[in-house]
C-alpha cells in the first residue's frame, strides 16, 4: 500500500517538475545575466573587480538549471511527426495478441469451433486452408473470428515461436479455455509457453496458461478474482502493456516481441501500435482476406532529440 502511494505521489511530481525547473532556469538566467553584466562593468572600466561567490553561484545555478531544463525537453518539444514503415512481419519469439470473443447468438459452436468448419488438427497450415475455403464458400460460408489469430501464431512457427500472450476481454475471458484447447490439439505448438494478460484487483496480471488444465474454464472458485481487460479502456490497456513489457521476460526482449492488432476492437489496435513507438517492438495486422499477408508496422515519433526526424 506505502509502496503504491509512493509510486502514485511520484508520478504527479514528475508531471509537475519539467515546469519547476523551466521556472527555477528562468530564475537563476536573470541572476546570471546580473551577475554577467556586474562582471563585465568592472572589467570594462579597466579596474579590477574582487572575486564575488555570490556571482559564481549565480552562474553555476543557472548552468545546472539550463541542463536540467534540456534533459526535460520531452515534455515541452512534442513530437511531431510519423514514420510508418509497412512490411512483411518478421518472425519473432515472443507474440502478443488479442483474443477477440465468441458471437454464440449468430453461431452454434462445438468446443469454440463453428458448426459446419469440419478441422483436423493434424497441421495448423492445413487447417488454415480449410477455414479460408470455407470462409470464401458461396454455399455454406463460415466465417470464424478466431481464425485470424491462429494465422498471427502459424506466421512466427518458424522463428521459432517461445511465447504467446493472450490479452482476453472480459468476454472472451470465459472463452480462452476453449481457443487454448484447440491450440494444444496442434503438434507443432505444443512447445509454445501460453500466457494470459488479465486483471486480478484492477491490477494487471500476467498469468501462466498451463494451469488451465486444472479448470473447464473461469467459472471456478478458484478463478474467481480474475477478470478481463476493458477493451475500450486506453487508460487500462496502456497500463496492462506498460507492466507486460516491464516484466523480466521482455524487458530486454523489444527485438524479439510482435504486437498483433488484428483482433480486439479499435482502441487495442491504438494502443497496440502506439506501445511501439521509437521501440524495436513490432506490430502486425494480417489481412482479413485475399492472401491474408502479415503486414508490419515500425512506427516511430520524430522525437526533440536531435535526428529525431530521420536527419
Amino acid at each position: 500500500m506505502l509502496n503504491k502511494m509512493i509510486k502514485l505521489n511520484w508520478q504527479k511530481f514528475s508531471e509537475v517538475l519539467p515546469w519547476i525547473v523551466a521556472a527555477c532556469t528562468v530564475l537563476s538566467a536573470n541572476w546570471a545575466a546580473d551577475a554577467f553584466m556586474g562582471t563585465f562593468s568592472v572589467w570594462s572600466s579597466g579596474t579590477i573587480g574582487c572575486f564575488s561567490l555570490a556571482r559564481f553561484i549565480y552562474i553555476i545555478l543557472f548552468t545546472i538549471f539550463a541542463i536540467c531544463f534540456y534533459y526535460q525537453r520531452d515534455a515541452f518539444f512534442r513530437p511531431r511527426t510519423r514514420y510508418f514503415s509497412n512490411e512483411d512481419a518478421e518472425k519473432r519469439k515472443h507474440l502478443i495478441l488479442f483474443l477477440s470473443s465468441l458471437d454464440t447468438t449468430r453461431s452454434n459452436f462445438v468446443d469454440g469451433v463453428p458448426d459446419g468448419l469440419e478441422l483436423h488438427f493434424d497441421n495448423i497450415t492445413e487447417d488454415l486452408e480449410i477455414m479460408k475455403k470455407t470462409k470464401e464458400s458461396k454455399v455454406n460460408r463460415v466465417k470464424w473470428s478466431w481464425e485470424m489469430p491462429l494465422r498471427a501464431i502459424n506466421h512466427h512457427l518458424k522463428k521459432p515461436l517461445e511465447t504467446i500472450t493472450l490479452i482476453c476481454s472480459e468476454k472472451s475471458l470465459d472463452q480462452a479455455h476453449l481457443f487454448l484447447n484447440i491450440c494444444r490439439k496442434y503438434n507443432e505448438l505444443n512447445n509454445i509457453c501460453f500466457y494470459l494478460l488479465l486483471q486480478k484487483k484492477c491490477e494487471p496480471n500476467h498469468l501462466d496458461a498451463a494451469f488451465i488444465n486444472r479448470a473447464n474454464d473461469f467459472k471456478s472458485k478458484e478463478f474467481i478474482d480474475f477478470q478481463g481487460l476493458d477493451f475500450e479502456s486506453f487508460d487500462k490497456l496502456t497500463d496492462a502493456f506498460v507492466y507486460l513489457l516491464g516484466l523480466k521476460m521482455f524487458k530486454n526482449a523489444e527485438e524479439d516481441i510482435m504486437i498483433d492488432i488484428t483482433g480486439g476492437q479499435k482502441p487495442t489496435s491504438i494502443v497496440g501500435a502506439a506501445i511501439t513507438f521509437n521501440k524495436k517492438i513490432k506490430a502486425q495486422y494480417l489481412q482479413t482476406s485475399g492472401q491474408n499477408c502479415a503486414l508490419s508496422y515500425d512506427v516511430i515519433l520524430a522525437s526533440s532529440h536531435t535526428g529525431g526526424f530521420g536527419l
